[in-house]
């Protein structure tokens, strides 16, 4: 059930949020001014948990984080029962990248890179230098339709969120805003990573109805979310529906019960060896120990699956 924010939401104690949640969630809101829809990403232990896991360098973690915090915002604006990804690939150093998320809110994501030239580029490196030229497709496995979606934009020149908007103006047609930050909390024990982001939407029955739209409207809209600082879609301690407050309160915001998000990958020894079982025996022979055991890592989550003769043995011989 949807809850209308008041002005005294900022005034409560930080302990207090109307859904009870502050982390790792996508926050539904729409304003009814100027009729838009929106969702609010905070990703925190989620995220971290991703980049840590391979301890990529800071500008391929900082890409892929905030991949996965648009996969996250635009999975949740779609109704499916699948799994909805978001992939790039680029003949820059970071040549791929992957982050996809389950209806149900399992985020996962990898990338695959260049070390000697991502390090080159430095600490600094630009979303054009990391990438170069290539594509951003969009894809939706539902569970109950064979053949999956998928939209396909190339990568603008500054970056994945900005391409992302140029899917929306060309193939979708809707009018839409995105704002993503991902970056590092400093804690007394050392530092993890975070990431937020807002996005907003014109209703598509609006769209429909309006050659142009409200465009005073939308143009309010945007001064509005241009106001928000990296700090604050960082911040732990300020729950998404109070951003929404403090961004929109004029815009009389309604507020939505959030999706959970959290780490989850589908990985598993069956399905390991189900793809070890599409490889010929040759090839296998070839992977395999001195004492004909396979290891394989999952490139999401970097589980290791050691696979010994016992475990191989009910493979094809094909």
């Amino acid at each position: 059930m949807p809850v209308r924010l008041s002005r005294s939401l900022p005034d409560q104690p930080m302990i207090t949020s109307v859904f009870n949640a502050a982390d790792d969630l996508a926050l539904p809101f729409q304003l009814e001014r100027p009729a838009l829809r929106g969702r609010v990403v905070r990703l925190g232990h989620t995220v971290d948990t991703v980049l840590t896991r391979h301890a990529y360098p800071e500008p391929v973690s900082r890409q892929l984080g905030e991949l996965l915090t648009l996969a996250a915002m635009l999975s949740g604006a779609l109704k499916y029962a699948g799994i909805f990804s978001l992939q790039v690939r680029s003949d820059g150093p970071v040549s791929l990248m992957v982050a996809d998320m389950t209806h149900d809110g399992r985020v996962r994501g990898y990338a695959r890179f260049d070390p000697d030239g991502v390090a080159a580029l430095g600490a600094d490196a630009s979303a054009e230098q990391l990438l170069g030229k290539g594509v951003l497709a969009l894809t939706v496995e539902m569970a109950d339709q064979k053949d999956p979606y998928q939209g396909i934009v190339e990568l603008r020149p500054l970056g994945l969120t900005d391409s992302m908007l140029g899917y929306f103006r060309n193939s979708e047609q809707i009018r839409t805003a995105l704002t993503v930050e991902v970056g590092r909390l400093e804690t007394g024990s050392g530092s993890s990573w975070r990431a937020g982001g807002v996005m907003l939407q014109r209703l598509p029955e609006e769209e429909r109805h309006t050659e142009d739209g409200p465009v005073e409207d939308w143009r309010r809209a945007m001064l509005l979310l241009n106001t928000v600082t990296p700090a604050e879609l960082l911040d732990p301690d300020l729950p998404a529906e109070r951003l929404v407050a403090r961004l929109f309160l004029e815009e009389e915001p309604r507020v939505y019960p959030p999706d959970d998000l959290t780490f989850g990958c589908r990985c598993s020894e069956e399905k390991v060896l189900n793809m070890l079982a599409g490889f010929p025996k040759e090839e296998r022979i070839a992977m395999a120990d001195e004492e004909g055991a396979i290891e394989v890592t999952c490139q999401f989550c970097s589980t290791l699956y050691h696979l010994d003769r016992d475990a191989l043995s009910g493979l094809s011989d094909a």
